[in-house]
């Protein structure tokens, strides 16, 4: 199933402690104790000069600690957004889709015009890609949401068989593009590429800030 985003969010910058960091602070005190130990009696380590390697020392161990505690909470909020979404399974939702599930009382589907057009007509296509049922005179209006009920029925009125078909609209004198919607009811929560996900039923997945209706 492919789902289009109506808009894709930016990716979440990695907060993960760089690896680099607690080795320099490392390497930064072993080499602080070793001067100090080493120091020559007759000529000690100038006082401006040691406070200043410690004000740097003490820089680079709360930046330590800060990354670790920025860390722990991204593991916190992550584990909260999936207790959070976990509620959401067993619900349907309805996500922008180019694919439509075609059950034994028909299907439905949704769409949204982003500029005016004189005509709407949607194409439904088999999952080889032919038409096999045209709905025209859908209303042409870019506010919000439009519910389209399909029978299951092609252009002969022969029901087809269930399962998934493309769905696709054409528009006339469009001053814009079009997002389609399809219901789905989430079956799991899972993690791809760092980004919590819900898994669909059918296959698809989407992320929780594609959602548009719930029920």
């Amino acid at each position: 199933m492919n789902l289009t985003p109506i808009a894709t969010a930016p990716a979440t910058p990695s907060m993960d402690t760089p690896p680099t960091m607690s080795n320099d602070y490392e390497s930064f005190l072993s080499l602080l104790v070793a001067q100090v130990s080493h120091q020559d009696p007759l000529k000690p380590i100038d006082g401006t000069e040691f406070v200043s390697q410690l004000a740097t020392l003490t820089g680079v161990e709360q930046s330590v600690k800060l990354n670790d505690q920025m860390q722990s909470l991204r593991t916190q909020l992550a584990l909260s957004a999936a207790l959070s979404e976990s509620s959401l399974i067993g619900r349907t939702v309805t996500v922008p889709s180019e694919e439509i599930e075609l059950g034994p009382d028909g299907a439905d589907f949704s769409y949204e015009l982003q500029g005016t057009a004189t005509s709407v007509t949607a194409i439904i296509r088999d999952a080889a890609g032919v038409p096999v049922r045209e709905i025209a005179g859908l209303p042409a209006t870019d506010r919000g949401l439009v519910n389209v009920a399909w029978d299951g029925a092609d252009a002969n009125g022969v029901p087809l068989p269930p399962g998934r078909y493309q769905v696709a609209l054409a528009t006339a004198d469009a001053t814009g593009g079009y997002n389609t919607y399809a219901s789905f009811e989430v079956i799991s929560l899972s993690f791809e590429n760092g980004e919590q996900r819900l898994d669909l039923s059918g296959g698809g997945s989407a992320m929780s800030t594609q959602i548009v209706r719930i029920e």
